[in-house]
């Protein structure tokens, strides 16, 4: 059950991604601009709702101290994406034919992190639920958690595949990357649910440690990006209605 409900996160991913084969090749700069705003938001606003807030609870109901972990972790995920971008920067771009901009590569890595805690989070609803299988509410919120987190999962596909298509890089490569950012929850979902019973303590860590990578990437990167050029008020256009959508989604479906 943990495979089927992260294998269908991982879907509807490779659905967002999709929408890479409906855009032109040369997108213009507005376009650009209002994408990298999109996903901001959709970083942005999944950090809050799905990451930072659900690790502040879950940590208070395991009787941490949950600022100082949430911080701990937040602070991680800045360092730990840090030393992913120079691996990219001197590793990676060494051998790849397409060069991406840095935000770019942030952006997939971010993403892809921040994939990992959502699929233990379903893995372990599921094993929740069939720890107690006479309680049927816990496998329908199992069901409700899996479901959430794959609809959100359709932006993020999209804002990881257009970037990705406007550096140069082949709609087909674009659309797999894109889909591929997900390919971690199915093997962190099984693998929380095989291990449910000491890993759970540290959800509220690897919670706060994506929320710290994304926040990251969307300072850094992804907002200066949007706002060059003197497209300004695009890229905030943009980034409000990314924020708004994957906030909608999140408190509407009960990703958090």
């Amino acid at each position: 059950m943990a495979f089927l409900g992260t294998f269908f996160t991982l879907s509807v991913t490779a659905l967002g991604a999709l929408n890479v084969f409906l855009v032109k090749r040369n997108m213009t700069g507005d376009f650009q601009c209002a994408m990298l705003g999109f996903a901001g938001g959709v970083m942005v606003s999944a950090s809050v709702w799905s990451l930072l807030i659900p690790a502040l609870e879950r940590s208070e109901e395991a009787g941490q101290v949950s600022w100082l972990v949430v911080s701990f972790g937040f602070v991680a995920g800045v360092l730990l994406l840090l030393g992913g971008d120079w691996i990219v920067k001197n590793k990676f771009n060494k051998k790849n034919r397409v060069s991406l901009k840095s935000h770019t590569e942030m952006l997939v890595l971010a993403v892809t992190l921040h994939n990992i805690p959502e699929g233990m989070a379903v893995g372990l609803a599921f094993a929740l639920a069939a720890g107690s299988p006479a309680d049927s509410s816990l496998l329908s919120g199992a069901i409700a958690l899996a479901l959430g987190i794959g609809i959100q999962n359709y932006p993020e596909g999209t804002a990881v595949a257009l970037p990705l298509a406007a550096d140069g890089m082949k709609k087909r490569r674009a659309f797999l990357i894109g889909s591929l950012s997900a390919v971690v929850e199915p093997v962190f979902g099984v693998m929380a649910a095989a291990l449910s019973g000491t890993i759970s303590c540290l959800m509220p860590l690897f919670l706060s440690v994506a929320a710290g990578t994304m926040i990251y990437v969307v300072v850094q990167e992804l907002i200066p990006e949007a706002h060059m050029g003197g497209r300004e008020t695009v890229g905030t256009f943009g980034f409000v209605v990314g924020f708004l959508i994957m906030m909608i989604l999140d408190v509407a479906l009960g990703g958090d």
